[in-house]
C-alpha cells in the first residue's frame, strides 16, 4: 500500500496589503521528497500524523511537497503555479515508480490565490488531473477554512481540526491516515455533505474551550459516535477573506450514505445557527486593558493585541498597545513581537548594551499605529531561532530572523521589554520570550500579537487574559462596507436574517 503525502497550506487575508510569495513559503516551511519525511517525523503536525499512521497501519509514504507560509495577503499567481507544479511533479514521480493507493494532503481551507479565490479548489483540480477521478484523496483542514462544494467534491474525506488553539494537528493527520487505510483496505465508501451557514464568526469566539464552540464540539463528537458516521468537521471560517465562500461550514462524512451525512450536517448546522449571537466579539478598549493589567494583584496578565495578529495576516508591526504601555507607565512588561528589520539592523550595528534612538514599528501601513520615536537600550541580540516545546506544533523550529530585545522606558519609571524581529510570528509558544532571555512568568504584563492561539501556551501561566481592542486588519469589529464579494445576507451584518435548514 503506497500513499503519497504532501500539502500546500496558507491562510490568506484579502485585507492585507502584502502578497504572499514563494519566498514566504521558503522562509517558513518548504520541503520535498525525503526531506519532507525528515522534517516532519516526530513532530505534532498533520504531516507528522500522516507518517505515524503509515507506521502503525503498515503502509509506505511517498513524500511529494509540503509548503506553508505565515498568514498574509493572497498568494501570488507565480507562487501558486510553482508550488502546485512541484506537488504534481512529486505525484507524477510517485506514479512512475508504481501504483498509488491514495493521497494524503495537509491543506488549510482559507487559501486565496491571485488565480482563484478558492485556493484549495485550484490545487485539488490540478492534483485530480494527475491522479484521476477515482484515487482516494483525504485532506486535513484548518477549522478557519472557508469551504466550497467544489472542494468537498474533489476529495474523499475532509478532516478539519477540532481544536482552537490548534493543539490537535497531529491527531487529525493521524485520523486522516487511519481513514485512508479503511478506504483502501476495508472498502469503506465515504459520502460527504456540506452545509454552509450564513454566519461570520468572530475569531475570539471560535475558541473551542468555551462557549459557544465548546457545545458545538461536544455535539459534533456525539454525532461522530453514531453508527455509520466517519467524520464530523465544523469550520467557523476565516472572516477576513472577502470571497464568495466565506462563512461557517459543516462537513459530515458517512459510510456510503449521503442522506445520513446530510441529515447529521443539517442538525449540527442548525444548532450553530441557534448560537449565532454568541459569536460576536466585544473586546476591551486599549487604555482600560492596560490599566487593568497594571492594577492586577498578580501577574502575568496577558494582553492579546488582537487587531495586529500575524496569524491572521496582520503585519505584526502595530504600535498602539506599546504606546499605551509606555504612556501609562507599565512596569515589568514584555511585548512580542514587533517586526521591524530596520530597527534590528540598527540594534545589531550598535551592539548589546548600546542605547539607540529609532522609529519603531508602524512601517507597513497606517492601520496598525504610527512609528514610535523611542530611545532604547539594546538588551540582547540573537539569531531568532528556537524550537516549540509547548502544546502547539511541538518539535517544529521557528526562525524569527535576526532579533533584538529592546528596553524602553515609559512614563512614571515604566519599563517595557520589546522583542523586535525580522520575520513575522504569532506567539504560540513561550519560547518567543525565553529564547530571548525573558522569563514570562516573572512579568506583570505580557503583550502578545495573537487572537487565540496564544492561549495554549500562555493560558496556563496567566492570572488573567484580556482581549484588547487594537486597530488593524484582524480587529473583530467587522465592517460590512469593507466587503464586496461576501455572500449576503449574513449574520451579524444582517441581524434580522432568519435561516432554518430542513432536518
Amino acid at each position: 500500500m503506497r500513499i503519497a503525502i504532501g500539502g500546500i497550506s496558507h491562510e490568506s487575508s484579502t485585507f492585507s496589503v502584502v502578497p504572499t510569495t514563494l519566498d514566504d513559503f521558503a522562509q517558513r516551511a518548504l520541503s520535498e521528497g525525503p526531506a519532507l519525511v525528515e522534517q516532519y517525523t516526530g513532530t505534532r503536525t498533520c504531516p507528522g500524523g500522516f507518517i505515524d499512521a503509515a507506521r502503525d497501519c503498515h503502509f509506505t509514504v511517498v513524500p511529494t511537497l509540503m509548503a506553508s507560509a505565515v498568514p498574509g495577503g493572497p498568494v501570488t499567481a507565480d507562487a501558486t503555479i510553482e508550488l502546485t507544479r512541484r506537488l504534481c511533479k512529486g505525484l507524477r514521480r510517485a506514479l512512475a515508480e508504481g501504483p498509488l493507493d491514495g493521497v494524503l494532503l495537509a491543506l488549510h481551507g482559507a487559501m486565496v490565490s491571485e488565480l482563484d479565490d478558492d485556493g484549495e479548489r485550484y490545487i485539488l483540480q490540478r492534483v485530480r488531473e494527475v491522479v484521476g477521478p477515482e484515487l482516494p484523496i483525504v485532506v486535513t483542514l484548518d477549522l478557519h477554512g472557508n469551504i466550497s462544494q467544489e472542494m468537498v467534491d474533489l476529495v474523499s474525506v475532509a478532516v478539519a481540526y477540532d481544536e482552537y488553539p490548534h493543539t490537535d494537528t497531529w491527531q487529525r493527520g493521524y485520523e486522516a491516515g487511519l481513514l485512508m487505510a479503511r478506504i483502501v483496505r476495508g472498502g469503506v465508501r465515504p459520502a460527504s455533505a456540506l452545509v454552509k451557514i450564513p454566519l461570520l464568526a468572530g475569531l475570539q469566539r471560535q475558541y473551542t474551550h468555551a462557549e459557544p464552540m465548546l457545545g458545538v464540539k461536544h455535539l459534533s463528537r456525539d454525532i461522530e459516535n453514531e453508527s455509520g458516521i466517519l467524520n464530523v468537521s465544523y469550520l467557523p471560517g476565516f472572516p477576513w477573506a472577502d470571497i464568495p465562500i466565506t462563512g461557517f461550514s459543516v462537513i459530515v462524512t458517512a459510510e456510503g450514505d449521503r442522506l445520513q451525512a446530510q441529515r447529521a450536517a443539517s442538525r449540527l448546522a442548525q444548532e450553530i445557527w441557534n448560537r449565532r449571537e454568541q459569536f460576536v466579539v466585544q473586546p476591551t478598549p486599549v487604555d482600560e486593558a492596560v490599566r487593568r493589567a497594571m492594577a492586577a494583584p498578580e501577574g502575568p496578565v496577558v494582553l492579546a493585541d488582537i487587531g495586529d495578529n500575524p496569524g491572521g495576516g496582520a503585519p505584526a508591526d502595530g504600535t498602539v498597545l506599546l504606546e499605551a504601555l509606555l504612556r501609562l507607565g507599565a512596569k515589568r512588561a514584555a511585548l512580542a513581537p514587533i517586526r521591524d528589520p530596520e530597527v534590528v539592523e540598527a540594534a545589531r550595528a550598535a551592539g548589546e548594551g548600546a542605547v539607540i534612538t529609532v522609529a519603531l514599528g508602524g512601517k507597513t501601513d497606517d492601520r496598525h499605529g504610527r512609528p514610535l520615536q523611542v530611545t532604547a537600550r539594546v538588551v540582547r541580540l540573537t539569531e531568532g531561532r528556537f524550537t516549540h516545546t509547548g502544546p502547539m506544533s511541538t518539535g517544529m523550529t521557528v526562525d524569527l530572523g535576526p532579533t533584538a530585545v529592546l528596553e524602553l522606558r515609559g512614563q512614571r519609571d515604566g519599563c517595557v521589554l520589546v522583542v523586535v524581529t525580522t520575520h513575522r510570528y504569532q506567539p504560540t509558544d513561550l519560547g518567543i520570550f525565553r529564547s530571548q532571555g525573558i522569563e514570562p512568568t516573572a512579568q506583570q504584563i505580557l503583550a502578545v500579537k495573537s487572537s487565540v492561539h496564544f492561549r495554549a501556551a500562555f493560558g496556563p501561566i496567566a492570572h488573567e487574559i484580556i482581549e484588547v481592542d487594537t486597530p488593524g486588519i484582524t480587529n473583530p469589529r467587522l465592517d460590512p462596507a469593507a466587503y464586496r464579494k461576501l455572500p449576503r445576507p449574513i449574520y451579524p451584518f444582517d441581524r434580522e436574517l432568519e435561516w432554518r435548514i430542513d432536518l
